[in-house]
């Protein structure tokens, strides 16, 4: 156990940028249009490699992970900044966090392989490394849902579900694909949707491990980073070269692209991960702009 010190930034930010792109890139395909940058406190300046983002939905806040700045920042849903939590500065490189029913937050730490714990109530932070038939898991993207965690695993490029006492019950692998996976996502009815980067593959699981199909991208998405399910079924795949969103409906049909690569407003320079919170909005974080962006319809 470390002591924990959450530094609370006084500074309340209305989030906007200096930049502003042409009519065109502002209206994407499919009606989504910019809303709101998430940008770090000081000064405007850009987040340190942001990863990650979770949304609490219940508390309406946007969690990002920056991982070069080795802290926690949240914002509000209108995307004020709110707190950046620093473990003391004891932070190693988070990638990824949730939060559970009991309100703690968990981080995976790249700099320990870790998955730690944070309890802001009592200012207590505890690594945990993960192990599964004594072989050290090497967590990556996480998911919880139903008391439950799920870990990418980078050792094996599995998907691991975890009990509350971080033992492995479930894994989710396809025996069909080439490399690991590099994103997951997590259906309400349990499904679990996959992404590889090799193969440029999209395949989803059922509870209990099971494949039920699956279809390539590589046409559309050259190098895959990140995948969202939205509304109607339908599949959104980012590239991280190209800075665009590919969509699919659930069988894999071709639906339509939209945004573009660079460093204005709406459009996206090597984003790591896509989501879409629960108020319909898509969420594109980028570390290559030092930002997460928000497109609604």
């Amino acid at each position: 156990m470390r002591h924990l010190t959450v530094l609370r930034c006084m500074l309340s930010l209305t989030v906007f940028v200096t930049f502003f792109a042409p009519a065109e890139a502002m209206t994407a395909a499919g009606g989504w249009k910019w809303q709101a940058t998430l940008i770090a406190p000081e000064s405007d300046q850009a987040v340190q490699l942001p990863s990650s983002l979770f949304v609490d939905e219940h508390r309406k806040r946007y969690y990002v992970a920056e991982s070069a700045g080795n802290r926690l920042l949240s914002f509000d849903r209108q995307g004020g900044f709110l707190n950046a939590f620093s473990a003391g500065g004891d932070l190693q490189t988070p990638y990824d966090l949730v939060r559970d029913d009991e309100g703690l937050i968990w981080v995976v730490e790249k700099g320990r392989n870790s998955l730690t714990s944070i309890d802001l109530k009592g200012q207590e932070v505890t690594p945990h490394i993960l192990t599964d038939q004594g072989k050290n898991l090497i967590p990556d993207r996480l998911d919880y849902r139903d008391r439950r965690f799920y870990a990418l695993d980078r050792m094996s490029g599995g998907i691991a579900r975890l009990n509350k006492s971080l033992e492995v019950e479930q894994w989710f692998r396809c025996q069909e694909c080439e490399g690991a996976f590099v994103d997951f996502k997590i259906k309400p009815s349990g499904e679990i949707w996959a992404l590889t980067r090799k193969d440029h593959r999209v395949v989803w699981f059922d509870s209990d491990g099971g494949m039920l199909g699956g279809y390539q991208v590589e046409e559309h998405v050259p190098f895959p980073a990140s995948l969202a399910l939205g509304p109607a079924g339908n599949v959104y795949v980012l590239d991280r070269h190209e800075g665009r969103i590919a969509v699919f409906n659930s069988t894999g049909e071709f639906k339509y692209a939209f945004l573009t690569k660079g460093q204005s407003r709406g459009q996206l320079y090597y984003p790591s991960e896509i989501l879409f919170d629960p108020w319909g909005n898509l969420v594109v974080v980028e570390e290559g702009n030092g930002r997460a962006e928000i497109f609604s319809r």
